[in-house]
């Protein structure tokens, strides 16, 4: 299902072991401009941790930041930054590995991010008595926190958005429901009501802005709100507003919310002129999947997009398509234009949708679609749409730079993530979440600074199907939501190899960084076939391999340098498998080498992803500087049946710490010990013959 870039079978035979080639002659060049977005290789940006329902932001100088919750039981949420653009991640530095609590309260419910013009960085944790609430102005090293951020309880589900420089006349807004609704959804007798509110910070002391909400701002009547989606804060006409979207009780209208922003000593919330407007009411049919979301453009133009499936309120059965529907107001949201379907042929389920606007009409829309149907009902078997569809689920980008138009246009349905990445059902309202969790409730794109997408979203293809891999793409090519930009021209995607110049390989914990630690500093990574096609060799350039001892500030007594890529199945009950190989020093003695599939231990009632090798291989390296790793690993120790095709997905190599030995069983996905990651390459995809 993916965009394949092919190369000679004869440049795969002639990575022989020496040195790895340079990344002019296995990388292609970006060809001419495309008049569609088109996508870098997807990186797995969530090495540790987990990627149920991964959030984004960008910042200024367009750092990248996703969040994941663990777990409320494991109090933990997880926090990863990329400063290269997206080429690599790590946990943020203020994470205490090899656990990954950031240095704030307890959470681990829901998470959420937002950045500010001066690129201060916002984190909201659900604990559902209340917000955990963090800023950082150090890119996550430290935080200020509250572990009471908001003057509410019961809530539930937190987004933010900023305006200006909030640690200096601007502000943060939270929208988040109160008392949330315990009957369940869809509920037409409104036995008990949510309320949605906004939440402003800071009230008067800029060193609280983030972290100190003040009274609450009511939006909705009772019995017009489901869930709401995200909240987002436009200038547009002169005036600051809060919007936020939202669904009802009966999940079968959607509304937006909207208050001005004012000064508290003109309002005790710092909201005024608040209303709540219907954009549609669709009786027969009904919503939540899970989240209505919208996006403003630079001229206050205002986009929603919602998931909507026909649907039978006597028995409960979903009878139709889940289908992505949109509407948008060019003044204000004071009207709204009658509602259009998104046009997404051959897709009979959709959900998850996230639009990102940039100047005028121009607006991208990711989500996950499958062209599988959902079983029609019977009397024994209801069906609940998609959480009763067996598809593969695939993630999807449409565009338009007109949508504004009378007659807009769009791109159609792009693969954005080169293969499917969930094999099975999603969990939604729609389906009265009886479906599969695994990927949580949404996924989130942002508009970097060159206007191209960037997406956060979740594979499971792997053996622990039930704990997916962080995932994250970038649009590198095709037109930008800024019309002075034009055309996006980012990296190409790569293939076979990649090599990165030196940078400093450090262990971050708990707000420290280490010394530097060439000996895992990874400059490169290579695969070939070698032995007649029955060997997968993998080289991995360090460095300084001329000690493998680790340091005193490493993180461990051993240290990793492994390798790890994704093959898609298209029989694999669990859509695919996820392996690694590596080389082990424990002490700096002498290195053994091993090979297995993903894992996870339990932290808390979370999941820790973990890498055991579980059959051993043989390899080498050369005690120099810089030094290469090569590791030879026998195509039948990593074999998966019914590949897609003959492309490794997502290969990406890193360096790490830990104690004791990463060997060991993996039994069904359990097993395994948790680690310090130091460094990491970008991905690329390698192509065997």
């Amino acid at each position: 299902m993916g965009n394949r870039l092919g190369r000679p079978a004869a440049l795969l035979g002639a990575l022989g072991v020496g040195a790895l080639l340079p990344l002019s002659a296995l990388q292609p060049a970006l060809g001419a401009a495309s008049s569609v977005p088109t996508f870098g290789n997807p990186t797995i940006s969530g090495v540790q941790g987990t990627g149920f329902e991964q959030g984004a932001t960008v910042d200024p100088g367009g750092r990248i930041y996703t969040s994941a919750p663990g777990s409320l039981s494991s109090t933990i949420s997880y926090i990863n930054r990329s400063f290269d653009g997206g080429q690599t991640f790590k946990w943020v530095a203020g994470a205490a590995q090899p656990f990954g609590k950031p240095l704030s309260c307890v959470g681990g419910g829901d998470s959420e991010l937002a950045t500010d013009t001066a690129g201060n960085l916002y984190f909201s944790d659900l604990t559902l008595a209340n917000m955990s609430t963090a800023r950082s102005g150090d890119q996550g090293r430290s935080f200020a926190f509250s572990c009471t951020g908001v003057p509410a309880t019961p809530v539930d589900r937190p987004w933010l958005a900023t305006e200006g420089d909030a640690t200096n006349g601007g502000s943060v807004t939270m929208a988040y429901d109160l008392v949330p609704n315990v009957v369940g959804l869809p509920d037409p007798t409104c036995a008990t009501s949510n309320r949605l509110v906004l939440d402003r910070s800071p009230v008067a002391d800029s060193a609280l802005a983030g972290v100190q909400y003040g009274p609450v701002q009511i939006i909705n009547q009772p019995c017009n709100e489901g869930i709401m989606g995200n909240v987002e804060i436009s200038s547009a006409g002169g005036v600051k507003r809060a919007y936020v979207v939202h669904d009802n009780q009966n999940l079968d209208s959607i509304l937006v919310g909207r208050c001005d922003l004012v000064a508290f000593t003109v309002s005790a919330t710092g909201y005024a002129n608040c209303q709540d407007v219907v954009v549609t009411h669709f009786p027969g049919f009904i919503t939540g999947a899970n989240f209505p979301t919208m996006a403003i453009d630079r001229a206050g133009n205002i986009f929603i997009v919602w998931e909507q499936a026909r649907y039978d309120a006597t028995t409960g059965n979903v009878t139709g398509d889940t289908l992505l529907f949109y509407s948008v107001s060019a003044d204000l949201g004071n009207t709204w234009a009658a509602p259009r379907q998104l046009p997404t042929p051959g897709l009979h389920n959709n959900v998850f949708a996230w639009p990102a606007a940039g100047d005028a009409g121009r607006v991208d829309i990711a989500w996950y679609g499958t062209p599988a149907k959902a079983p029609k009902p019977t009397t024994t078997n209801p069906s609940h749409g998609p959480d009763s569809v067996s598809g593969d689920w695939t993630l999807f980008l449409d565009q338009s730079l007109n949508f504004t138009s009378a007659t807009p246009t769009w791109t159609g349905p792009i693969v954005a993530s080169e293969h499917f990445v969930h094999r099975g059902s999603m969990f939604t309202l729609i389906g009265g979440q009886n479906g599969d969790r695994t990927l949580g409730d949404f996924l989130q794109m942002r508009a970097g600074p060159f206007g191209e997408a960037n997406i956060a979203y979740a594979d499971s293809n792997s053996i622990d199907e039930f704990d997916s891999q962080a995932a994250f793409v970038r649009q590198n090519g095709g037109p930008s939501l800024f019309a002075s930009v034009g055309t996006v021209g980012l990296h190409a995607k790569r293939l076979n190899s990649v090599q990165v110049s030196a940078h400093p390989a450090t262990f971050d914990s708990a707000g420290v960084s280490s010394t530097n630690q060439p000996n895992l500093e990874m400059l490169g990574s290579q695969m070939s076939l070698v032995n007649k096609g029955t060997v997968l060799q993998i080289k991995m350039t360090v460095a300084d391999l001329r000690s493998l001892a680790p340091r005193a500030d490493a993180g461990g007594t051993t240290l990793l340098w492994q390798t790890q890529w994704k093959v898609p199945s298209s029989t694999d009950p669990n859509g695919g498998k996820y392996f690694h190989a590596y080389m082990q020093s424990i002490n700096g003695a002498a290195p053994t080498f091993a090979t297995g599939q993903n894992a996870v231990q339990q932290e808390g009632g979370g999941l820790l992803a973990t890498y055991p090798g579980s059959t051993p291989v043989t390899g080498s390296y050369t005690a120099t500087a810089p030094g290469v790793i090569t590791i030879n690993v026998p195509i039948a120790d990593v074999s998966e049946a019914g590949p897609l095709n003959n492309t490794l997905y997502s290969v990406t190599s890193a360096s790490m710490s830990l104690t004791g030995t990463a060997d060991g069983p993996n039994v069904f996905g359990i097993g395994g010990v948790p680690f310090n990651l130091i460094d990491t390459t970008p991905a690329y995809d390698f192509q065997g013959n």
